[in-house]
């Protein structure tokens, strides 16, 4: 029995071994590209006047931004409009203020201020390409991070984006403009007024929107417009690494209350992007959403996915269809986007399931491995709700004993990882004792052949998340057809599904934080299940398994 034991923890053990290895790289992946200085230190290498430089941009920021709250209608937001206008102006941009007075609490003036290029009205009959964010502030905080930074990204990424054809000859080959929105604050108002009156929106742009909740990490783009296949082939690897992105980001945000404006382009027909930040979620409309707080990585960021993703798109000729389907779509590790029709997730899942049916099927027909299939669908309900009411038990004491005054905090990321290791010794410790009679082939043949009927499921039903199912099944499946052991199976198929898993547990800690643990919690159980079959019992005692 101790050889057993010892055999079953060495598998474990490796296996979170490599999950914690994995999540420290997606940490060091995730940092955002190294801010680039104004002024290099060595005159020798002279900067490049291509490149987007943080620095730069936090002059910008300096310069058009007070250190105090700015919302809509106020003399504060009146201000950084004409500074906006005026350095617009200076940087030989054609500058247009559209004036509306909306309902909100009350009767609110707000200034859309759009930017443009005159040299590129030849190119009037294609599509536009919009550079787009808001430049007001909440009421409680200044707005540096939402969406100060955002405005100075877009104004020094513009330029640096002229510097790729000085002439605005052959190089550009659509109309380029700047949209700098008002009153985003209290309900989209100045996106709804602009694509409601002004005749730029008839054209249909294709719009870069950047807006941010918090001040630091990772830019994300977290989602498209409907019928984004053609897009998403054409420029999702046009994204600054680390590539954050992915089809299921998309379909939870359309769930969800939030929105930002472009909401309303994309339902004014625009194609494009939309991305953000979330990290820092702690200062987000807080007094602490100041300039000094500002992530220059985050700054770095934001430029780079403007400039880089504009340069391309505008100098391109091609104007893609929005089609009739979406795409699925997921980045590996921050470094490329891998992506296919949403169309065949079903397919696919389907064919992964028939796949792993065939290769196990001697183990499936086996007595033992039925009763491990009832088995472990119990433990899969059981790690659940128990997963859920530990989690929600979790975050409700946090916040009873003060720890958790508020959803965000700064140390919010220590509390996230303590609600994983209290989730991870609960659903083992089930896990272990409902699977402890049953053999270790027996479990991996039951554990997939759920997983990949889960996948169906899935597939059918939100096609979005079918990948974090879908491709470690056909991992699986590979795996099935070695004579590896279950416990080196184990450990490759837990580290392959964690290279799709862990980044978006990583996120979801980040976006949902530690008050969420009822959420949070079964996730993290759910990401561990591939690691159940080490569980089981090794092969010498198969013939008594689950008696």
């Amino acid at each position: 029995m101790k050889l057993r034991m010892s055999a079953r923890l060495r598998s474990v053990a490796i296996s979170i071994a490599g999950l914690l290895a994995i999540e420290l790289l997606i940490c060091w992946l995730y940092r955002g590209p190294q801010p680039i200085p104004d002024e290099p230190p060595d005159e020798q290498m002279p900067l490049d006047s291509q490149d987007f430089s943080a620095e730069r941009a936090v002059s910008i920021h300096e310069e058009l931004f007070p250190p105090k709250p700015h919302p809509a209608g106020s003399v504060e937001n009146l201000l950084v409009r004409d500074r906006l206008v005026e350095l617009l102006r200076q940087r030989h941009w054609e500058v247009e203020v559209q004036t509306a007075i909306v309902e909100s609490d009350a009767k609110v003036v707000i200034h859309n201020v759009l930017a443009r290029i005159p040299q590129l009205d030849h190119w009037k009959d294609r599509r536009p390409l919009v550079l787009a964010t808001h430049y007001d502030s909440c009421r409680t905080g200044p707005g540096a991070g939402d969406a100060g930074s955002c405005v100075a990204a877009v104004i020094e990424s513009a330029r640096a984006l002229l510097c790729t054809d000085t002439s605005f000859g052959p190089g550009f080959q659509r109309p380029i403009y700047l949209l700098f929105t008002d009153g985003e604050e209290l309900g989209l108002l100045g996106a709804h007024q602009f694509v409601k009156r002004h005749p730029l929106s008839a054209r249909k742009p294709i719009v870069l929107n950047f807006d941010a909740r918090g001040t630091s990490g990772p830019v994300m783009m977290y989602e498209t417009h409907h019928g984004n296949r053609a897009a998403i082939e054409a420029w999702s690897n046009e994204l600054t690494r680390p590539r954050i992105t992915g089809s299921l980001f998309t379909a939870v945000y359309r769930t969800m209350p939030n929105s930002t404006d472009f909401t309303v382009f994309q339902q004014a027909g625009w194609q494009g992007f939309n991305f953000a930040i979330g990290d820092g979620a702690h200062r987000y409309h807080q007094p602490e959403d100041t300039l000094a707080n500002l992530d220059r990585r985050s700054l770095q960021h934001f430029g780079e996915q403007a400039l880089n993703l504009s340069r391309r798109i505008a100098t391109t000729d091609a104007e893609l269809p929005t089609t009739a389907g979406d795409a699925a779509f997921f980045d590996v590790l921050g470094l490329f986007v891998v992506h296919y029709p949403l169309s065949w997730c079903l397919p696919l899942s389907i064919a992964a399931c028939v796949l792993l049916c065939v290769i196990n099927r001697r183990t499936l027909l086996t007595r033992d491995c039925h009763r491990a299939r009832m088995l472990f669908a119990a433990t899969i309900l059981g790690v659940l709700i128990a997963s859920a009411g530990i989690g929600w038990f979790l975050s409700r004491l946090m916040q009873d004993v003060g720890l958790l005054p508020r959803n965000f905090v700064w140390y919010g990321h220590a509390l996230s990882a303590a609600l994983w290791l209290v989730s991870t010794a609960s659903s083992f410790g089930l896990a272990s004792w409902l699977l402890r009679r049953c053999s270790a082939e027996a479990l991996w043949s039951a554990l997939w052949l759920w997983g990949s009927l889960a996948g169906i499921s899935v597939a059918g039903i939100a096609p979005e998340f079918s990948p974090l199912f879908l491709w470690p099944a056909i991992l699986a499946a590979g795996l099935s057809m070695t004579r590896w052991s279950v416990a080196t199976r184990t450990i490759l198929v837990t580290l392959g599904s964690a290279v799709l898993l862990v980044p978006v547990l990583h996120l979801l800690s980040i976006a949902l934080g530690p008050a969420a643990g009822v959420l949070l919690c079964p996730a993290f159980a759910l990401a561990l299940m591939p690691l159940y079959s080490a569980l089981g019992l090794p092969a010498v005692r198969s013939s008594s398994a689950c008696e």
